[in-house]
C-alpha cells in the first residue's frame, strides 16, 4: 500500500492491496481478485480511521472500477529486454522509448512469429523483473506513439514493420514533440560499444 498526495486540500489516494497469486486472464480468478480486493480495502479503510492520527473522520470518496491487472501475457519480441538492460541503464540504435532510466528498442515492440503486428504497453517484449519497471502510463504512451509512427511508415513505404528504420521513427517523434530517447543520457551504458561498431 503506498499514499499519494492529491491537489485537492484534505485528499489523499491509496494504491492498495497488492494481491499476488491471481491469473489476470481467468474470469473466476477476477471475480474471487475483485471480492477479495474489496473486502481488503474496506478493512483497511475502517483500520487506517481507527489507528492513524488525522484520519479519525475520513471517509472513501470512491474506488477503482475493477480490479487492476499488472501483468498477464508477454509477448517474445525480436529483443527481450532483460533486467541487466534497465539496471545498467542500456542504451540501444532503435531505442524509441526512454523511462526514467531505461531504453526500449524497437525490437521489443516485434513478435518474433507474427509480421505486421506490433505492441506497446505491458505486453512489450521483456523479462517479467525488467517489465515492472516499465508498465507505467507514460512509457506505455511513447511505446503507443512509436507503434502509431512505425505504422504509418510501413504503411507508407509497403513494407513490413520489422524493415522499418528506427532512426525515421525517432526523428519524426522527436519533430511531433515526443521523446524517443534517442538521444542518451550522461548514465546510459553501452554507448561507447554502439559507437565502436557504427
Amino acid at each position: 500500500m503506498w499514499w499519494l498526495k492529491t491537489p485537492i486540500p484534505g485528499v489523499v489516494w491509496c494504491n492498495c492491496p497488492h494481491m499476488p497469486g491471481y491469473d489476470g486472464i481467468s474470469v473466476e480468478d477476477l471475480t474471487k481478485a475483485e471480492y477479495e480486493g474489496r473486502d481488503r480495502m474496506m478493512k483497511l479503510f475502517h483500520y487506517v480511521r481507527e489507528n492513524m492520527p488525522g484520519f479519525e473522520k475520513a471517509d472513501m470518496l470512491g474506488a477503482a472500477e475493477q480490479v487492476g491487472v499488472r501483468t498477464t501475457r508477454m509477448l517474445r519480441g525480436e529483443y527481450v529486454v532483460t533486467v541487466d538492460d534497465v539496471v545498467n541503464r542500456r542504451y540501444f540504435a532503435d531505442t524509441v522509448c526512454r523511462g526514467r532510466d531505461y531504453y526500449t528498442p524497437y525490437r521489443a515492440l516485434l513478435p518474433t512469429k507474427v509480421e505486421q503486428l506490433i505492441v506497446a504497453g505491458r505486453h512489450y517484449s521483456a523479462e517479467p523483473d525488467a517489465q515492472k519497471r516499465s508498465r507505467e502510463i507514460p512509457p506505455c504512451m511513447v511505446q503507443g506513439e512509436a507503434a502509431g509512427v512505425a505504422a504509418s511508415l510501413a504503411l507508407q513505404g509497403d513494407s513490413l514493420l520489422r524493415d522499418v528504420d528506427a532512426t525515421k521513427i525517432q526523428k519524426i517523434m522527436r519533430a511531433q514533440g515526443a521523446d524517443p530517447g534517442d538521444i542518451p543520457s550522461a548514465n546510459a551504458t553501452g554507448v561507447e560499444e554502439l559507437a565502436a561498431s557504427a
